[in-house]
């Protein structure tokens, strides 16, 4: 899946030329995930008893001649011309597209990649028995030199995410396994982590009271427990991760942030220091590498619950203290580290 980086695009921005060249990473950092948004498609709706997977097939009959996308309709079309033929058939459409989905040719993978989210949009909950199969097919193609292939990756990613929501939020932490690695439990580069960040925070913001406290303590216990030399990485994507599930746009924060945000501080709190500095805490550095891209984001009247969800940690904590209903000062500290940032 060859690209040499550099591509034309057409240029929106004025002079003379009609295209102009961008490298792969101008490119890149101009993909936008955005969950909620993402289902707007651009095909027709489906006649009556028809299904948006063969609207899919027959728009993308139009775009690519390919030989392998071509083996790949003499397989599926039999299965597509009803809905009930692709609920039935279910299995052989999957399996022909994560067949196709691990071709070379760039040109059937973006096809293979759209059809995944048709298929869901046609399939709902019944695609997932297929959910993690799926994923670890896709999260690869994010990482594939070819910037039409990653945003069709990050989309797909982002559909079955939609429509797998609620059955995805019961336990999240399966999902966040499977997605570690992009977020830099592996090496990655940096586009990697955001776009993982940017996908599944629109699941994050849906868990409420114990699933998310559960879901951050597996997150905090995950990164300890990752390699010394991944760590920086790690943090960072992890920090990403977070801020994504905490801004909103325009500067603001999401109406989410606190919740998310106490969640965080609750593990923080966990921390024994035993003497060690702040910064050699990882907690503590993931904790402080979050509030930083927040306030950085943010302006001074957006970041108010921010500063409220300190504040009022500190009035407790330091009410525990002098009451001597606790003999831990650690909480106070770590406070007073991050209101210093």
């Amino acid at each position: 899946m060859k690209d040499t980086g550099i591509a034309s695009q057409l240029n929106t921005l004025g002079g003379a030329n009609t295209y102009r060249f961008k490298s792969f990473k101008q490119r890149a950092d101009e993909i936008e995930i955005n969950v909620s948004r993402r289902i707007v498609r651009d095909f027709d709706e489906p006649e009556e008893h028809g299904s948006y997977f063969a609207e899919g097939v027959k728009k993308w009959n139009e775009l690519n001649c390919t030989k392998d996308y071509t083996d790949f309709l003499r397989r599926v079309t039999k299965y597509q011309q009803s809905l009930a033929q692709v609920l039935y058939h279910k299995d052989d459409i999957v399996c022909a597209l994560e067949e196709y989905m691990s071709m070379e040719h760039e040109l059937v993978v973006e096809a293979m990649l759209d059809l995944v989210t048709t298929l869901a949009r046609d399939l709902q909950d019944e695609i997932l028995p297929y959910y993690e199969r799926l994923v670890r097919r896709i999260t690869p193609l994010i990482k594939a030199d070819a910037v039409e292939v990653v945003e069709a990756a990050c989309n797909a990613l982002a559909c079955l995410f939609k429509y797998l929501a609620k059955s995805l939020v019961l336990d999240l932490r399966p999902t966040f396994n499977l997605l570690s690695p992009m977020l830099g439990g592996e090496r990655q580069k940096a586009n990697v982590r955001r776009f993982t960040a940017e996908s599944m925070a629109f699941l994050i913001r849906k868990l409420r009271g114990n699933a998310l406290q559960q879901f951050v303590e597996h997150v905090v216990h995950t990164m300890l427990e990752c390699a010394p030399t991944r760590l920086p990485d790690f943090q960072n994507g992890l920090a990403l991760l977070f801020f994504e599930c905490m801004r909103n746009v325009e500067t603001q924060l999401h109406s989410r942030a606190s919740a998310i945000y106490t969640a965080l501080l609750r593990e923080l709190y966990k921390e024994e220091l035993d003497g060690e500095r702040l910064e050699d805490n990882a907690v503590y550095v993931l904790a402080a590498s979050v509030t930083k891209l927040c306030l950085h984001y943010t302006r001074r009247e957006s970041a108010q619950q921010l500063w409220e969800v300190l504040f009022v940690d500190y009035d407790v904590q330091a009410r525990a203290v002098a009451d001597k209903t606790t003999q831990r000062i650690q909480p106070l500290v770590i406070l007073l580290g991050l209101l210093a940032l």
